[in-house]
């Protein structure tokens, strides 16, 4: 179809020559197809510029070395390959037990959990954001992430490798769970010393001995599901306790622990006053916290060691764990005060869902005892290795 003439007028001004330019354009066949071809490049190059884009922005991302292992699920905001320059600012974040857990196949993977804190909030353990899967029917290395988060928005995190097995050689029958106490440097020995003092180069000599064997720390969850019968644990598994948070062992002990990097768990008496400060003072990721009570951590009682325990009904023993909880940040395991232990205190326990309780009976917690009164291994301060290596086999 052939384009209308356009009609001037005698009143035809600047404006209008435009306007009859653009008209004879839009009316032109030829001009119309160089327009349309013109918009189809354009649009082309848009869409081959949109697929550079992408594919530059877009990583593949890496598949498992296994082929049947479940995918881990991710916090977008606390990831690293998200986020690749986040600041732990002064948290400090550990695993509970072995960084590497081992798992029989075919058995369920237990959660130990972290433990974390900060030099000004305190005890992050609460808080802790847990991220990864663990596939217990297939033998491999699995990943398993903590995060912990401060009020600041630093972000720290620890790493558990869980190391899915065919076969192992099994821990049997028990397993000992060591009760220390005080530190001291035997170059200025303290005027009170007695048997539950142990010396620097005592202590070096065991963590050097269970380091150099091999020695596997499970997590308290571990130990209840082990007492339970349902989960294997490797042989030569330990578990290191230290009784009432007393100054010299954080003093004495705790460069030891980071030196050996064996995990241990301070049992900790809540109303302490200094009792947070040596917490956040000696942070380390090989350091947890659990309750040696809040408040009953002195005399008033009539059974055993006169600890007020005793004394104490079933509700308000439970008020206590509850707060002492307040200050560790975790009740996963309770050493009741001076040992002393009744049958409320038992089933205070059990209804503040403390999944383990210590005394200070002499032996190894075994399979089928009962949770809430487990006994532990005292280490004396002046025994020889000889004795603590057969203590613990």
């Amino acid at each position: 179809m052939e384009s209308p003439e356009y009609q001037p007028n005698r009143h035809d001004t600047r404006a209008g020559q435009h306007a009859r330019k653009r008209y004879r354009r839009f009316h032109n066949p030829a001009a119309r197809r160089t327009i349309h071809v013109a918009s189809l490049v354009a649009t082309a190059i848009i869409a081959f510029s949109l697929v550079i884009a992408t594919l530059m922005i877009v990583r593949p991302t890496r598949q498992s070395s296994n082929a049947n292992s479940q995918p881990t699920p991710t916090h977008a905001a606390l990831n690293r390959d998200t986020v690749p320059a986040l600041d732990p600012g002064d948290i400090t974040i550990g695993v509970n037990g072995s960084p590497t857990t081992i798992v029989l196949k075919g058995e369920q993977y237990v959660e130990g959990g972290a433990h974390a804190i900060e030099s000004t909030d305190g005890v992050l353990t609460p808080h802790i954001t847990t991220s990864g899967t663990v596939d217990t029917s297939t033998p491999g290395d699995y990943e398993i992430r903590y995060a912990a988060r401060d009020s600041q928005g630093h972000v720290a995190f620890a790493t558990r490798t869980v190391k899915v097995v065919e076969s192992m050689d099994k821990q049997i029958d028990g397993i000992p769970v060591l009760m220390y106490h005080y530190v001291y440097d035997p170059a200025n020995p303290p005027a009170d010393l007695n048997a539950n003092f142990i010396a620097t180069t005592s202590l070096e000599q065991q963590f050097q001995y269970l380091t150099e064997h091999n020695f596997y720390f499970p997590s308290w969850a571990e130990v209840r599901s082990f007492i339970d019968g349902t989960h294997s644990l490797p042989a030569r598994s330990i578990v290191l306790s230290f009784d009432d948070g007393e100054p010299r062992f954080f003093q004495y002990g705790q460069p030891l622990i980071n030196k050996y990097r064996v995990p241990v768990t301070s049992f900790i008496i809540g109303a302490d006053s200094e009792a947070l400060n040596k917490m956040k003072q000696y942070a380390s990721p090989y350091l947890a916290y659990e309750s040696h009570s809040y408040d009953m951590h002195r005399a008033g009682g009539t059974v055993g060691h006169g600890g007020r325990i005793s004394a104490m009904t079933k509700d308000e023993i439970v008020a206590d764990l509850k707060q002492s909880a307040l200050v560790t940040g975790s009740l996963q395991a309770f050493a009741y005060p001076f040992g002393d232990t009744t049958p409320d205190a038992q089933t205070a326990v059990r209804e503040a869902g403390v999944p383990l309780a210590f005394t200070t009976a002499y032996g190894w917690a075994k399979i089928g005892d009962d949770p809430t009164l487990l006994s532990r291994v005292r280490i004396q301060g002046d025994e020889s290795l000889d004795a603590f290596v057969a203590a613990i086999q």
